[in-house]
């Protein structure tokens, strides 16, 4: 709920000065009411006065408050969970929908994981593409709690307006999930949280850089993964470690997660040496420039 929007901002002004006006001149009239006439008489009246109405003022602010609230709400100012639409049921089956902007995300329940997702903005580029694997993965990084067999994925900054975006969802059994989208926050400068895949060879020392998350599902026991951070500081670790270290920003344990968060920029470079081919999924922030080409292969 963004309470503290500009235009909310302009009406909580406005509504306490006139509040403020209203109050001085109630408390004048009755002053003068009470007859007052002396400096010592005055002053007297203005002290008893004024505790009541401040006493009056912290009740009607709080109340002024709720009503900003009921505003912000009922306006526009919170951008509700949305249908985007039913999946068709059936393994392999793909479902596509369109819209016309971008949501920061959406989420999905299924008993069954879906095959893939891929999601492209017209002019811009493809911005999320995941199997089975990946959705499982990122579905649930940075959650505090998961209603079961539910994924929540961050896509944007937050609501891109004037982007004609496609949706492919491909089904993977019998069922049919419902897919919503929802932001909570309109930002100055918007960007694409991009995922990507990118595959890591046998033996090859890959790199990134410049990523937010790097997840890793297939990551062997042996798997070495070298991080540098910003400050020099290096660090060696396998997979047990990686799962420990998703503690700090997520506490779904229950199944193995090999993410590399890092959503907080301090990871300059990652290196990993796996013993066997496998995918890695790359999310990285890009910006969502008008009719701007998003690069469509990782930075490594």
């Amino acid at each position: 709920m963004a309470l503290l929007t500009a235009k909310n901002k302009r009406i909580g002004k406005t509504a306490v000065f006139f509040f403020g006006l209203i109050v001085l001149i109630a408390m004048i009239v009755r002053v003068f009411k009470s007859g007052a006439k002396t400096p010592g008489d005055i002053a007297s009246a203005v002290k008893m006065e004024a505790g009541d109405l401040i006493k009056f003022s912290m009740i009607a602010l709080s109340i002024l408050g709720f009503g900003l609230m009921a505003f912000d709400v009922s306006a526009g100012g919170m951008v509700m969970a949305v249908s985007l639409g039913t999946l068709t049921t059936g393994a392999s089956v793909v479902s596509t929908f369109n819209t016309t902007y971008l949501p920061k995300y959406f989420y999905f329940t299924a008993a069954t994981q879906l095959t893939g997702v891929k999601i492209t903005v017209q002019g811009d580029g493809v911005v999320f593409d995941s199997d089975a694997s990946g959705l499982t993965q990122i579905g649930t990084n940075r959650q505090f709690g998961q209603v079961t067999n539910s994924y929540l994925f961050t896509i944007s900054n937050g609501f891109i307006a004037g982007k004609n975006v496609i949706w492919e969802f491909t089904n993977s059994a019998a069922q049919t999930p419902v897919v919503y989208v929802s932001s909570d926050e309109t930002p100055e400068n918007p960007l694409y949280l991009q995922l990507l895949r990118q595959a890591v060879l046998a033996n090859s020392g890959q790199n990134f850089s410049d990523f937010a998350t790097i997840c890793l599902p297939s990551l062997a026991a042996t798997d070495i993964v070298n991080i540098l951070y910003n400050d020099g500081t290096q660090q060696q670790l396998n997979r047990a470690d990686i799962q420990y270290q998703l503690g700090w920003t997520q506490n779904i344990l229950n199944q193995p997660n090999y993410l590399i968060d890092n959503f907080g920029g301090r990871i300059k470079t990652v290196n990993i040496l796996a013993g066997a081919n496998q995918t890695a999924y790359v999310q990285r922030w890009v910006g969502a420039i008008k009719g701007g080409m998003v690069n469509q292969v990782v930075n490594n």
